[in-house]
């Protein structure tokens, strides 16, 4: 109380005052005014609050306290810790404890506060010295107070390192994990707010959950085993925005390297998962995207390969016509040829789209040869037979002319040689040989529709049975979000052989005139 009025009495005329204890060799200087004192009081009224304060200051209640102060008071710090250290009591736990604060020694600050506050003896001896006996003060709050202090001051991280009280650990994990899970909800809040934002937007907000993620993660690992609940939850929230970010971004971008940008955000949402049905799902995707990558075209052919999905996505949207192959052949042309000029001629990705184009092209004249037979399936009793088979002959050559024409385009066209060697040369033979047995021409002249020169001549004519099926492959954008699978030469339609018919046409007339 005399210290008290003393400062007081100096505060209002102005001066500075100063104690022992203020401690200059250890503490910053304290800079008391009026104003500064009145609210240190204000916030001394309650035991409770007093009893707080307390926690984090010295005590002075046995003679050996006495001694220590003196050697304190003098710079020796050290000779103090002696002391203090012959004895354990309260005072002596409580101003050790201060001294290790001093040093910023945390580890021993908390060995000392857990022998004083794990001893309801020592725990009732300080709070009667402070605040007297009459006080009604609970131990564990009053250590959930010292703990929420140092919390606040020096971090959840540091403090639970030291901690061997499994009460005292779990109290301080549940602060420490309340706030990251609450930072993590918002990050993932704030990134699903851009779903209809772009995919730049869906790009950017996905890197930016992950940065974030990257660092709150770490840290509530440091707190909570993965196998924890709250942990489990909250890394799949993540996981999954980050996986439909790199969704998102890949479905709707037109950068040409859209597929790797959006790999690195589904892999990091992979590796973070930890609940089945979030593992499984990031695994699905990412197997997805990976396919997609290996089967991407060189970059500098991106162009080029946009164009030419773009044209088999109209074609497969046609009916199945030979000149919509033909139209397909030459709007595809130009843009095969670039890729040529850029990656050479045996290339595996020219080779692949340039027999793509030819495969789904091939699909449509074996279609239309098909139905334009099937004229001679008529009965011959029907009084129109005769007519019909007439007109039917002439269909049949006009449909082989447009096939013959298209073939020409297409041996313009280098393919994979398993593919030129077999499929495509079986079928461009029994054509020719139809079209040799029905009278149309087979010369090597070139449609002015296409400025390609025939490569790699087969006159091979044998003929066989020509199946009528003609599924031709279809060409989407893949996404991440389902199943999808690339056409190529070898998913393309099932390719049958030509169906011989002169003869059968023969007897077919011979049948309807007699």
């Amino acid at each position: 109380m005399a210290n008290h009025n003393r400062m007081k009495a100096f505060l209002k005329v102005g001066k500075s005052v100063f104690f022992p204890l203020d401690l200059p060799q250890y503490l910053s200087a304290i800079n008391r005014t009026e104003a500064s004192v009145a609210d240190a009081e204000s916030k001394l009224t309650l035991p409770k609050d007093q009893i707080l304060y307390a926690q984090f200051w010295f005590i002075k209640t046995t003679p050996l306290d006495e001694v220590a102060f003196n050697h304190l008071f003098a710079g020796e710090i050290d000779k103090a810790e002696e002391i203090w250290q012959k004895r354990e009591c309260a005072s002596s736990l409580q101003n050790l404890l201060v001294c290790a604060l001093m040093h910023n020694d945390y580890a021993t600050a908390i060995s000392y506060a857990e022998t004083l506050y794990g001893s309801a003896q020592y725990a009732t001896q300080l709070i009667s010295a402070v605040v007297g006996d009459s006080a009604n003060i609970d131990i564990i709050s009053l250590s959930h107070d010292f703990l929420d202090v140092l919390i606040e001051e020096v971090g959840c991280p540091i403090i639970i390192r030291y901690l061997n009280i499994s009460e005292w650990k779990s109290y301080v994990s549940k602060k420490a994990v309340s706030p990251i899970i609450k930072q993590l909800e918002e990050a993932v809040a704030k990134a699903m707010s851009t779903r209809k934002n772009g995919p730049i937007a869906r790009w950017n907000a996905g890197n930016e959950l992950m940065a974030t993620a990257k660092q709150l993660l770490l840290q509530l690992r440091k707190l909570l085993p993965k196998s924890d609940l709250q942990y489990q939850v909250i890394a799949d929230k993540v996981g999954i925005e980050i996986l439909q970010c790199g969704i998102d971004y890949f479905n709707d971008s037109e950068e040409f390297d859209a597929a790797d940008k959006a790999m690195s955000l589904q892999k990091y949402a992979k590796s973070i998962a930890v609940g089945q049905m979030a593992k499984d799902r990031c695994k699905e995707n990412v197997d997805i995207l990976q396919r997609i990558i290996d089967n991407l075209p060189p970059s500098e052919v991106f162009v080029e390969d946009r164009a030419i999905h773009e044209e088999l996505r109209k074609y497969c949207l046609l009916p199945d016509k030979i000149c919509h192959a033909v139209t397909l052949l030459n709007n595809t042309k130009p843009h095969i040829q670039s890729i040529k000029r850029k990656l050479g001629v045996f290339n595996s990705y020219y080779l692949k789209i340039s027999t793509q184009v030819v495969g789904n092209a091939l699909s449509n004249i074996i279609a239309e040869v098909n139905e334009a037979q099937s004229i001679f399936s008529a009965d011959k009793d029907d009084p129109n037979a005769t007519l019909a088979a007439i007109l039917g002959i002439t269909h049949v050559k006009s449909v082989l002319e447009e096939a013959w024409k298209a073939t020409r385009i297409m041996d313009g066209f280098d393919m994979e040689a398993d593919y030129k060697s077999g499929r495509y040369s079986e079928n461009r033979s029994i054509l020719k040989g139809l079209c040799e047995q029905m009278g149309v021409s087979t010369s090597t002249y070139t449609p002015s529709s296409s400025s390609s020169q025939p490569t790699h001549r087969n006159t091979s004519s044998t003929a066989r049975p020509y199946s009528s099926a003609s599924n031709r492959a279809t060409v989407n954008r893949q996404t991440t979000s389902t199943n999808c699978s690339s056409s190529s030469s070898n998913d393309g339609p099932p390719w049958g052989c030509f169906i011989v018919i002169a003869i059968y046409i023969i007897i077919f007339l011979i049948s309807i005139c007699s």
